[in-house]
């Protein structure tokens, strides 16, 4: 019992470390001397309440060259329309060009999309980049992601999501508040993994990994990308102020589903990762447990560790508001802190919802996205349900 404890403990340090390293590293950082030309790849599908606004910011970066390649899998999706809309407002500038990618049969939807957007590449596109439908992307978003492989520095690139609640429902609140985890963590090009919402790599990396073989039969793209650059010994680097605004909201299922793909994904590409992971649900989630109930036999030991950890929560939950104020845009720093103070008192409600959805992850290989109903086959991805059509 004492070296479960102990163990809770010391997972609270480090996470607390980490979480103060996270903020000690945001020092400036001199702009790259060239911009590569860069393309950008974006796999969509339907309209939702954020898509107008994301269409917008993307459209508006502070990147001198780049141009937007979107993939849909049906001309029947109505985010073609707001595409189209957008693509006779810009004029050229920057330069947009649609794909129209069809439904899949041996790969996860998302995949397929990417994979048809590859093809419309031109010799130029020195820099492919990755996004997301769901995101809010500053001005200068473009510019930190490639900075890095710019100055030479790595050959690959990714930030993360910085969770906002569109609604205060609780399963809306608690998978934020998760994410919080994850957000503001140690970054090391020992252990980054690409995230698909904000993603870039250099050309001539991409190429020699062959994406094509490595998404065959794919059901996460941003996970095999990773594992794909890593073996041919290229570095991903994260950049640490490229933190995106990412609206959410969530129902319990939604919540649940979302939360166990995330660990499914990890658990059949990344088992190490995945592994590392659930100890770090699952010993504080255990520990607290046992804590408690030491803690009716007037055990010492059990009361100090529980104080412990509760000033240590309260200290990276204002870390995390110090990283808020130097990295997110003035209008949706209060919705990012409001998260955070959630996080600071719900902390043991989200910890337990966030270890039961990564149990949960432990069996069973299906899983549902974007309406269609996969089923995992070793590391290849079997369609087993007609799409839900946008």
């Amino acid at each position: 019992m004492n070296a479960l404890l102990v163990a809770w403990l010391l997972t609270d340090c480090v996470a607390t470390f980490g979480v103060w390293h996270y903020l000690r590293s945001l020092v400036p950082l001199t702009p790259a001397d060239n911009s590569p030309r860069a393309a950008i790849l974006i796999a969509i599908k339907g309209v939702h309440a954020t898509t107008g606004q994301f269409l917008e910011l993307l459209c508006q970066q502070n990147y001198p060259y780049y141009r937007i390649i979107f993939a849909l899998e049906s001309r029947a999706d109505p985010a073609l329309i707001l595409i189209e809309a957008m693509r006779h407002r810009a004029a050229g500038r920057p330069e947009i060009d649609i794909v129209i990618a069809g439904y899949s049969a041996q790969r996860a939807q998302k995949v397929h999309n990417l994979l048809a957007a590859r093809g419309a590449l031109r010799d130029d596109d020195a820099v492919i980049v990755f996004t997301d439908a769901d995101t809010l992307l500053p001005p200068d978003w473009l510019t930190n992601l490639v900075r890095p492989i710019a100055i030479g520095e790595a050959n690959a690139s990714t930030g993360y999501r910085w969770p906002l609640p569109t609604d205060s429902r609780l399963p809306t609140l608690i998978g934020a508040a998760a994410d919080l985890s994850v957000t503001t963590s140690a970054r090391s090009r020992h252990w980054n993994i690409c995230w698909g919402g904000a993603t870039a790599v250099a050309r001539g990396p991409l190429d020699r990994i062959d994406v094509l073989t490595v998404w065959e039969r794919a059901a996460s793209d941003d996970v095999t990308l990773s594992q794909a650059l890593r073996a041919a010994g290229f570095r991903i680097n994260s950049p640490l102020r490229t933190l995106v605004p990412s609206p959410l909201a969530h129902t319990w299922n939604s919540l649940f589903g979302f939360a166990r793909r995330q660990h499914l994904m990890l658990r059949t590409y990344a088992p190490l990762l995945w592994l590392f992971g659930g100890l770090t649900l699952c010993v504080p989630t255990f520990g607290a447990a046992t804590a408690l109930l030491s803690l009716v036999h007037g055990s010492h030991i059990s009361a100090a560790i529980l104080l412990a950890s509760i000033v240590l929560l309260q200290m990276r939950s204002a870390v995390r508001r110090r990283i808020a104020a130097r990295v997110l845009p003035a209008d949706v720093l209060s919705t990012a802190k409001a998260t955070i103070r959630f996080a600071s008192w719900a902390w043991p409600l989200v910890h337990l919802v966030h270890c039961i959805a990564f149990l949960s992850s432990c069996f069973g290989r299906r899983f549902t996205w974007a309406g269609i109903r996969y089923r995992l086959d070793g590391c290849n991805v079997v369609v087993e349900s007609p799409r839900t059509r946008s």
